[in-house]
């Protein structure tokens, strides 16, 4: 049986390990993504030019071999006022790759991620096999590392992989039995240590928080009392990161280039043979100061994010409450989740709590290390605990992942196993088998969360940077909504047709009424609106707008933040149908003339509805229309047809604010008249008030006025409106500011 199951898992590790040297690189997108392109320019300049400085004939390695255009967001680093420039990474992981990444360029990187990914399947397997049957062994150990979002990471030219086979090998090698080998017991023992510690520590240069893991055959070695086991680990981590720091010491003069350097900027490849730099001039003293004439050098602006170890531990600011929101989202989160993207991490600590908990303190020390690293992530970096805009899953915990298959030791009952397999046929097959995405509507690296089973997972709300979402400010709202099937166009949203739309409106206050005017474009549309226990259900013949008015009832969530507190109300519209709608897409400006880029271009969206905010029900609803005018300044005379401005000065005479913003806001309008009365401009221009006016508050605007066509002599009915609900006059009893004006002929 043994000899079958390592001939299979010999002739899978074959099949995927030379898979990776045929793919075309880079797939979707078709750049260098994240962080790729200072780790790979890095291990290429490392193996090409031994050196670890940014230089132009690096930048033309990278357009031979992605001459597709350009590259954001290369992380480089100075000290020297940016004379001299390094790839601003941990190095160590372009050092490892570098051999490959000279044979074969990025597809060497494939291939030296998919190795380590191997090797973590054969240790998983060697290590599981101990307790279990071989082929139940390695059955759980390919599924661990193959149906998880860890194998998505092969395909990254990223140091995601290279950690995760750090842990699981200081782990392999740091739990060993004594009947493993033919050493003897001692010599085998402090050579596994050895090992143990030196190969962690290429984890923790990268991140030091993975420390933590050590400390499980640390406490093995502490309770048995095997105290020259414990130093020999310890000596082999801190003579490992000795190398590693004295070797980054020596290409950089840094024990490491992220951390610790004196400026960091992520830069922009845009030009064959051009070091990819976009500098500020600034005035520097030259040598010995002294306040005399300087020179100009090229420098960019220190990274926002800090460079200084004491980084790591910057000071608190979240919440209780934040805190256990980010767990839930850690945990079962659309785009971040454990128990979705490595379900098989899920079922290792299942087994651990049925089979293994008992005499296992090692395994319960490294439980509670791994789960130290991910409240470090949750409580330190809150807002991006999840890797930052380039990620799929949670890439920052993903190098943890493999610590849990070492808390399992009896695999029972084995039919759980197939949770594991269903829950990665559900949400993982996307990834899997596509791992360099597929082509899409608004294509995203998370396209794969458009799939049905993840409709009924939590959006993460407290991250910041997660891609594919428009967030946009309607009104006193923030407005949250997937890029394919939402499109802002102005105060107009449309949502897509013939699918089901999830929206989220988050403010500041409790909002108990929401109201929204609804327009349909397609011939016979069913539509439906789902906001909290609010349910409206639509049927339109053709072109039609209607408004509506949904009571939510409790929010969706309430977001409590060390400044602030948000209520967040989830819409969902449903939409049998729709019909093609235009827009133009404006690009920001082209920071790199070398490729070509459209200022805008004409898209089409299926759009089922376009929905309006008009506001909340109660001021919708509220009695705003109270005013006194002010000392109005207009002339006496205008030219037919021509603008010209009136000065009009109001006060807030109700109890309630005069909103600026949104559908439903207040606008200064008028209306105008001729001699005998008789209205014959009935909506004329708006113009906007400059901010919210409070209850007895005052304001003054330059308001525009378009004069008649014909000449003669009219009045000017000034009068303020409530977009969409009402005049003021017709709430107040007709208090409009009349001004007689004689229209002249036009110069023209």
């Amino acid at each position: 049986m043994s000899r079958t199951v390592n001939l299979a898992l010999a002739a899978v590790t074959a099949f995927f390990l030379l898979f990776p040297l045929t793919l075309g690189k880079p797939g979707l997108p078709p750049h260098l993504k994240a962080d790729e392109a200072a780790y790979y320019l890095a291990a290429q300049s490392l193996a090409f030019d031994h050196n670890l400085r940014v230089e132009p004939r690096d930048v033309d390695r990278a357009f031979q071999e992605f001459p597709f255009g350009p590259v954001n967001n290369m992380i480089v680093m100075s000290d020297d006022g940016w004379h001299t420039v390094y790839y601003a990474k941990p190095y160590i992981y372009s050092l490892c790759g570098a051999p490959f990444a000279r044979l074969f360029g990025a597809n060497g990187m494939l291939f030296f991620n998919m190795a380590l990914t191997m090797a973590m399947m054969w240790m998983g397997y060697l290590y599981l096999r101990r307790y279990n049957p071989p082929g139940l062994a390695a059955l759980f150990a390919a599924s661990f590392f193959l149906l998880s979002v860890g194998f998505s990471y092969v395909f990254w030219i990223q140091p995601e992989v290279f950690n995760m086979f750090s842990i699981a090998a200081c782990l392999f090698f740091g739990l060993p039995r004594s009947d493993e080998t033919g050493l003897p017991d001692r010599r085998r023992e402090w050579l596994f240590a050895l090992l143990s510690g030196g190969v962690l520590a290429l984890a923790v240069y990268d991140k030091p928080m993975f420390a933590a893991v050590g400390l499980a055959p640390l406490w093995a070695w502490f309770r048995d009392r095997r105290w020259r086991t414990l130093g020999v680990w310890m000596l082999g981590a801190v003579l490992s990161m000795a190398v590693i720091a004295g070797g980054s010491w020596r290409l950089t003069g840094h024990l490491s280039p992220y951390l610790g350097s004196g400026g960091r900027q992520g830069v922009m490849l845009c030009e064959p043979g051009k070091v990819p730099i976009n500098p500020e001039v600034v005035q520097a003293r030259t040598a010995g100061g002294g306040g005399g004439g300087g020179k100009q050098v090229a420098a960019v602006p220190n990274s926002t994010t800090g460079n200084h170890w004491t980084w790591l531990f910057r000071p608190l600011d979240v919440t209780l409450y934040e805190e256990a929101e980010n767990i839930g989202y850690f945990l079962v989160g659309r785009h971040t989740g454990m128990l979705v993207y490595t379900p098989f991490a899920a079922l290792a600590v299942v087994f651990f709590l049925l089979r293994g908990r008992r005499r296992a303190g090692e395994r319960w020390v490294l439980l509670a290390a791994v789960t130290a690293i991910g409240l470090y992530f949750l409580t330190f970096i809150a807002w991006n605990w999840q890797g930052g805009g380039g990620f799929v899953g949670n890439r920052y915990f993903i190098t943890a992942i493999p610590a849990f298959l070492f808390l399992v030791t009896e695999i029972r009952p084995p039919r759980l196993l197939l949770v594991g397999h269903v829950i990665a046929g559900l949400f993982l097959a996307p990834l899997l088998f596509t791992p360099f995405g597929a082509v899409v509507p608004e294509p995203t690296l998370q396209a794969h969360v458009r799939g049905i089973p993840f409709r009924f997972l939590p959006l993460e709300l407290s991250l910041r940077n997660v891609p594919g979402y428009e967030r946009v400010q309607i009104g006193d709202l923030r407005l949250v909504g997937r890029r394919d099937v939402f499109v802002p166009q102005g105060e107009q949203m449309w949502v897509g047709g013939a699918s089901q739309v999830e929206l989220y409106f988050i403010g500041a206050r409790r909002i108990p009424k929401m109201v929204f005017q609804v327009t349909n474009f397609a011939p016979g549309n069913h539509v439906e609106i789902r906001m909290g226990k609010a349910r409206e259900v639509m049927d339109f013949g053709g072109e039609e707008t209607r408004r509506v008015r949904l009571d939510p009832g409790q929010p969706f969530r309430v977001r409590r933040q060390k400044w602030a507190t948000f209520w967040v109300y989830k819409m969902v519209v449903t939409s049998k149908t729709g019909a093609v709608q235009h827009w133009v897409r404006q690009y920001p400006p082209n920071n790199c003339p070398t490729f070509a880029q459209d200022e805008r271009t004409q898209e089409n969206f299926f759009t089922g509805v376009s929905l309006a905010y008009l506001g909340a029900g109660e001021l919708l609803d509220a009695d705003v229309y109270e005013l006194q005018w002010g000392n109005t300044v207009a002339p006496t005379q205008a030219r037919a047809g021509e603008p010209f401005t009136v000065i009009t000065r109001l006060f807030n005479r109700s109890r309630y604010p005069w909103t600026a913003e949104g559908v439903a806001r207040v606008n200064l309008a008028y209306h105008w008249l001729d001699e005998s009365g008789k209205q014959i401009v009935e909506d004329g221009l708006r113009t906007p008030l400059p901010w919210p006016v409070p209850p007895g508050g005052r304001v003054s605007v330059q308001q525009k006025v378009l004069a008649p066509p014909a000449p003669g002599r009219y009045v000017l009915e000034l009068d303020p409106v409530l977009e969409t609900v009402s005049w003021f006059a017709q709430r107040n009893g007709g208090k409009t500011q009349r001004i007689p004006i004689e229209v002249l002929p036009s110069a023209r």
